[in-house]
């Protein structure tokens, strides 16, 4: 099976009101080899602010694809803007709403602490979310209150302010937690919108001093060495990286904000084969 990889493709960054079927296809055609396309799309999170929207360019990218599986990132929970805001009461509400819309599909999957098996191919997921393992694996000897790793997280992340319904940077963690625990030992793909590693090295280095690196992160290391994943697939670090531990393939490929991607010219699809 060849799966193809993005992340962090943030739609509305890239279409406004205004925009056409044509429109989606010639902007991914610099991305993506619509004749030689893998049989599976992953889409680690962070597809756009807007639910309809969103699922509309999924359909129009499900004509080249056999399916297409995902997981939501932190803008998926965003409620900004007027049509938001009138529309949900809060921001689960909203990322309930979306999977609602995507898992009526045919062949297109919003994975939240299940599998789905295509092709023999098993494969597990969900959001996921940040906590202090960062914090915890890099400065062991140095004591982080929660209020101060608070205060940085308000400081440092828009999340803050644009995710209802949530106090502190890691309580969408401890949501997600039990879903990575449902999942990780038994699949073969594993996918999750947060890099699953807090060592520094798996990090962009210009970034290896930045305490709020543990926004961009979880401490996933029992899972990587005791799951059953070959390739755990990530987004939310707008770097292309990719590593190995654990003999699991790491791998984020995102697209991130058209000023990132050079407007998509500058960013191509990350192909594997399993």
């Amino acid at each position: 099976m060849k799966i193809d990889i993005l992340s962090d493709l943030h739609f509305d960054n890239y279409f406004y009101n205004k925009y056409s079927k044509d429109d989606v296809i010639k902007f991914y055609s610099q991305i993506i080899d619509f004749k030689n396309c893998g049989d599976v799309l992953v889409i680690a999170g962070d597809l756009g602010h807007n639910n309809h929207q969103n699922i509309k360019i999924l359909k129009i990218l499900k004509e080249f694809y056999k399916n297409i599986v995902c997981v939501l990132g932190n803008h998926d929970y965003y409620l900004n803007g007027k049509e938001n805001k009138s529309l949900f009461k809060g921001s689960f509400e909203r990322v309930s709403n979306m999977r609602e819309l995507i898992n009526k599909e045919d062949n297109i999957y919003c994975l939240n602490g299940d599998i789905i098996e295509i092709d023999s191919v098993k494969f597990g997921g969900c959001d996921g979310w940040y906590n202090d393992g960062y914090l915890q694996v890099n400065y062991p000897d140095e004591f982080f209150p929660k209020y101060s790793t608070n205060i940085m997280w308000q400081n440092s992340t828009p999340d803050y302010k644009n995710i209802l319904e949530i106090e502190n940077f890691d309580d969408i963690f401890e949501i997600e937690k039990p879903k990575i625990e449902r999942v990780y030992k038994e699949c073969d793909v594993m996918i999750t919108h947060i890099n699953p590693s807090a060592k520094k090295e798996y990090l962009n280095p210009k970034y290896h001093n930045e305490l709020s690196n543990t926004f961009f992160c979880f401490d996933g290391e029992d899972y990587l060495k005791n799951g059953s994943m070959k390739y755990w697939i990530f987004g939310h670090n707008h770097d292309v990286i990719e590593y190995k531990e654990h003999n699991v393939k790491c791998i984020c490929n995102p697209l991130g904000y058209f000023n990132e991607s050079g407007n998509g010219s500058w960013v191509k699809i990350k192909q594997i084969e399993v």
